[in-house]
């Protein structure tokens, strides 16, 4: 499978951008794990309210990680992931460096069903995080309520507050058609952006589920009181 990789900005902010070519029979494979999965893991731990989320796979994501999962599917994104990680860190410094070799990496899957959103939010501490869709949920089949459903919006950092840009702030300002960029979701793209973007789903309105994985990854360099071991967490091996 073939993979096309693409490095920008969101504002200042480095983003990587991994596109991974005819991944249709890849990413069927990928959500029928997912869904395998959860059906395993609901209800066998207590639930943690995030983003908006009280219950489903979401709230959970504390209780595994994606990438420890034993299949071959998972394997080859893992491997996919562990480029990419090196990929963005080139962008911000040496990826050979000791600080910047990985800590641990937190990954959980999100699967919205219809009417269900991830309200605004951030990934704080981490150094970087990083969205992958496996099932976007636009067939087609069913038109949705809203031009935006299942969209990812990333807010400028430093501009959330103008949340209410344009005609609803009452005066113009520079930043009106900046300070948010709305990204649909397309499935077999892996987007790497910092941490501290703040960002949100919107509602989802399509006729199956929208179906993400998620992840953060923190960094030798990052001076926290974390203990990177239990379900949570993937650990590379060293080579």
């Amino acid at each position: 499978m073939q993979i096309h990789t693409e490095s920008g900005n969101l504002w200042p902010t480095p983003t990587l951008t991994l596109v991974l070519e005819d991944s249709q029979h890849f990413n069927s494979q990928l959500a029928q794990v997912v869904q395998r999965e959860e059906k395993k893991i609901l209800g066998k731990s207590k639930p943690t309210e995030v983003a908006g989320i009280k219950e489903g796979l979401s709230a959970y994501w504390l209780n595994f990680n994606v990438l420890n999962w034993e299949y071959p599917e998972i394997v080859e994104f893992r491997n996919i992931v562990l480029r990419g990680v090196r990929q963005w860190i080139s962008l911000v410094g040496d990826p050979s460096a000791p600080g910047m070799q990985i800590s641990g990496i937190s990954c959980w899957a999100n699967v919205l069903r219809h009417g269900e959103s991830l309200t605004v939010h951030h990934h704080d501490p981490a150094f970087v995080s990083a969205h992958y869709t496996v099932q976007s949920g636009c067939n087609g089949e069913v038109k949705p309520k809203s031009s935006d459903s299942g969209h990812t919006i990333y807010f400028r950092p430093g501009f959330l507050d103008r949340s209410h840009g344009g005609d609803a702030f009452l005066t113009p300002s520079p930043w009106d058609d900046d300070w948010r960029i709305d990204k649909p979701p397309v499935e077999g793209r892996l987007f790497f952006f910092p941490s501290f973007v703040r960002h949100e789903v919107r509602p989802y309105f399509g006729a199956t589920q929208r179906i993400s994985i998620a992840m953060d990854v923190f960094l030798k360099c990052q001076t926290l009181p974390i203990y990177f071991g239990g379900p949570r967490w993937f650990v590379p091996k060293l080579e």
